[in-house]
């Protein structure tokens, strides 16, 4: 129905001008819906494209930090794996306790983090050795490891006996732990390398 009432009006002996005008009256909420639509396409594959390669990412559960705080630790973390500036992008994103939360757990799941950081309250709710990798860990005090009580396997490290977060307020007195989804875990060994530590994942059984 719709493809013979244009037809008819193309056909019509209207001016150009008129049967546009035509077709806009009777279509205009469809020739919207379609702007739209391409419109959000175009906007997607441009996000797509433009996004920043991010060849490491730390994510904190913890205190309100301030965008220079993690834009510091950031440009650390460069210096330390990337020293020559290759081609990509370290990130630490600090995210508040409380409403962040939602967000924080949220990328964890999306395996957006090689590394994260969390109080000792979100370490008791959360970590586990089904969503964590179980570490081997020389270099460190064992009293500055966690372990998941239940099997008594360690899967934490006291971010104060880590150098690199030691220094750094915003990432102190917390809990450093590897997500089992992460795809980066010969960066998280280089990682720990330079702190003067030899970290291994445990072969699950």
């Amino acid at each position: 129905m719709a493809k013979t009432q244009v037809r008819n009006i193309l056909k019509s002996n209207d001016s150009n001008k008129e049967k546009a005008a035509y077709i806009w009256e009777y279509y205009k909420w469809h020739l919207i819906a379609v702007l739209m639509t391409l419109l959000f396409i175009i906007y997607f594959v441009m996000q797509l494209f433009n996004q920043p390669q991010v060849d490491y990412h730390i994510g904190v559960l913890g205190p309100q930090a301030t965008t220079e705080q993690s834009e510091t630790l950031a440009n650390d973390l460069k210096t330390l794996l990337d020293p020559e500036d290759k081609e990509g992008k370290m990130l630490v994103t600090i995210t508040q306790e409380g409403q962040g939360a939602e967000r924080f757990f949220a990328q964890l799941a999306a395996a957006e983090y090689d590394l994260v950081l969390v109080d000792e309250v979100a370490f008791e709710n959360f970590a586990d050795s089904e969503s964590m990798e179980v570490l081997q860990v020389e270099g460190v005090e064992s009293a500055n490891l966690f372990t998941e009580p239940e099997e008594n396997k360690i899967i934490g490290i006291e971010s104060n006996s880590i150098p690199y977060f030691s220094e750094h307020k915003a990432t102190s007195n917390l809990i450093a732990l590897v997500p089992k989804n992460s795809t980066k875990k010969a960066e998280t060994e280089k990682f720990f390398e330079e702190q003067g530590m030899i970290l291994q994942f445990q072969k699950s059984e």
